[in-house]
């Protein structure tokens, strides 16, 4: 499977180097910030706009001064304060902001646009970039957008909805998706509506982005059944989880600056971007020598604890379990997480082995009940998972799975082929041309081939 990166907001630094300040006011404004995230994360942007500001007051200088004034001024548009924010989106550009894309295509900020302060306050951006001693981070072109799940909700209605321009640069923010998913829902009932965007850095997509809006009619509410959400707050043992975090951010920070080595490997079934490079190297051997020790421990965290980050790093280091088998039985009962994080990297683990085990290694009804999950990122590993399950089904196996999983996925995988994220539509194909022993390409052949087949009931 190819790897890409999902993004919800992206809050960028300002990219200069940081200076030394006193340790209390840095430790004010990191508090601040956080509080002013929290606000941002319940779309309150009074409080959101207020914090951020107060973060970057109390700063000293440098980067994270600039961006907290950054942020507030969003926080302040998306609030209605127009004004205000352009007051302090003056103070992150004076202050060396430097990201001049991302401000001219922020959603965010686009209320700002007809003022006259806003041409200057770019010019000013993309001036403090030319003295700007590191690029920042890339911006990406809409290249696709999808709309799945629902009958009453087109891909057009959705791209509508969402206010994008296909071809035309998209800046992600978490808070104006939310408002949107808030739309679609209340105008067309939905049970759920989520968007999510994935962006390609390298190969023949590199810089380019698709949207996904994913959703749930009311009808069908069997698709977001989860497990009940966790409560416990468990030790981190042997700091494991702590350290597959550090790992992973180091991981995106060297895939962004397009430092990490595509063909770098780990020594498990399951790699999101190898040990390859030297910043990496020390992690794996730690990994390889602790988990085995600390595998109870690890299952509990991803059963009992309330913290999907916690969760999450769990389920990937489930990965390092000494057989391929106790990674699979470790990890199946929680394909239903109630977090997207946490399934997506349960399902990404075991796609990952059943892809390299020559023998089946999971219920073929329990793989085909997650390709109905709600998230493309559920939908897609599912749909990978139960292809590298159906080769390894011996002839007659797969013979008598035939014709339940056309009657109960049919719709389902057409409508799949039909996707235009790359890694939405492919699984769906293979999956299809396994149960077809047909080679179409479109999803019109695809919708074609299922509308001869027998309509049996059971």
């Amino acid at each position: 499977m190819r790897f890409v990166m999902a993004l919800s907001v992206m809050a960028l630094g300002a990219g200069c180097a940081h200076s030394p300040k006193p340790a209390g006011s840095a430790q004010a404004a990191q508090q601040l910030s956080a509080e002013a995230e929290q606000a941002y994360a319940s779309l309150d942007f009074e409080r959101c706009a207020e914090r951020f500001r107060a973060s970057g007051e109390a700063d000293v200088e440098g980067p994270d001064r600039a961006e907290s004034f950054y942020r507030a001024a969003g926080c302040a548009s998306l609030a209605g304060h127009a004004d205000a924010a352009v007051d302090v989106l003056k103070r992150a550009v004076q202050g060396g902001y430097y990201d001049a894309d991302h401000l001219e295509y922020n959603p965010e900020l686009a209320a700002l646009h007809p003022l006259p302060a806003w041409s200057g306050i770019v010019a000013e951006a993309r001036a403090n970039l030319a003295k700007a001693p590191e690029a920042p981070f890339p911006t990406f072109t809409l290249t696709g957008l999808d709309a799945f799940g629902s009958r009453k909700v087109d891909r057009e209605t959705a791209r509508r909805v969402l206010g994008l321009e296909m071809g035309k640069p998209i800046v992600p923010s978490s808070a104006v998706f939310k408002q949107k998913e808030a739309a679609l829902r209340e105008q067309y009932g939905l049970l759920y509506a989520h968007v999510s965007m994935s962006v390609y850095f390298a190969d023949e997509r590199k810089g380019t982005a698709f949207v996904v809006m994913d959703m749930v009619d009311a009808e069908d509410a069997a698709r977001v059944r989860f497990l009940p959400e966790p409560k416990g707050h468990l030790a981190d043992p042997e700091g494991l989880v702590a350290r597959w975090n550090e790992y992973n951010q180091r991981l995106q920070q060297l895939q962004v600056q397009g430092k990490l080595d595509e063909n770098s490997t780990c020594k498990v079934t399951h790699c999101i971007g190898g040990f390859g490079h030297p910043d990496l190297v020390a992690f794996e051997p730690e990994f390889l020598a602790k988990v085995p020790q600390h595998l109870d421990a690890l299952t509990a965290v991803l059963r009992e604890d309330a913290d999907p980050n916690k969760r999450s790093a769990a389920a990937l280091l489930l990965a390092y379990a000494p057989t391929e088998q106790e990674t699979v039985q470790r990890l199946v009962p929680f394909i239903r997480d109630p977090d997207s994080g946490v399934r997506n990297n349960v399902l990404r683990v075991l796609t990952a082995t059943q892809e390299a085990a020559t023998q089946p290694l999971l219920d073929v009804a329990m793989v085909a009940d997650a390709v109905s999950l709600p998230h493309s990122s559920d939908r897609n590993k599912a749909t990978f998972l139960l292809s590298y399950l159906l080769a390894d089904l011996s002839p007659e196996a797969l013979k008598a799975q035939r014709a339940g999983l056309i009657r109960q996925l049919g719709e389902t995988l057409v409508a799949m082929s039909a996707l235009q994220l790359p890694i939405n539509h492919e699984p769906a194909m293979l999956v299809l041309k396994q149960l077809s022993g047909e080679k179409y390409e479109t999803a019109d052949e695809w919708r074609a081939w299922l509308a001869r087949q027998p309509k049996t009931a059971g």
